[in-house]
């Protein structure tokens, strides 16, 4: 079960800070060449189907997370591990927050909207460190 819990976590992973890149590194800067309707029409069509696709990968990181954490480091003392394990945790759920924010179709969450270039590169920048973080948290 831990095998397969850990794949979870890394799909979900990937679907997350792949799906952040696809659109920061691809699909916005190509935007530019569609007219102002089709860049709409393609826009909110991308936006239901990535609503779906992050608010899915981020219950599984969630719920896999904490299996996770719970089967490989119930006996870590505290320590170094920890502290990054944390600091993973920490910026996994800044990174949340901004997803979820920049899909939730809300007037409350507007604002972030007219940001959403440097919005979605924060979460792009923050998704990178949190599988950096996770890479060293392997090794050690």
């Amino acid at each position: 079960m831990a095998t397969f819990m850990q794949w979870v976590h890394v799909m979900a992973a990937v679907v997350v800070v792949g799906g952040l890149g696809f659109l920061i590194l691809i699909l916005i800067p190509s935007l530019e060449v569609l007219n102002t309707e089709q860049r709409e029409t393609l826009s909110r069509a991308m936006a239901g189907r990535f609503r779906w696709t992050s608010w899915s990968a981020i219950t599984l990181l969630l719920l896999s997370g904490v299996y996770n954490t719970r089967y490989y480091f119930r006996e870590v003392p505290w320590g170094r591990a920890w502290e990054f394990l944390a600091l993973k945790i920490g910026l996994s759920f800044i990174l949340f927050a901004i997803v979820l924010g920049l899909s939730i179709p809300f007037r409350l969450y507007e604002p972030l909207g007219t940001r959403r270039r440097q919005w979605l590169l924060a979460a792009f920048v923050l998704g990178v460190i949190v599988v950096l973080i996770s890479a060293y948290l392997r090794r050690g």
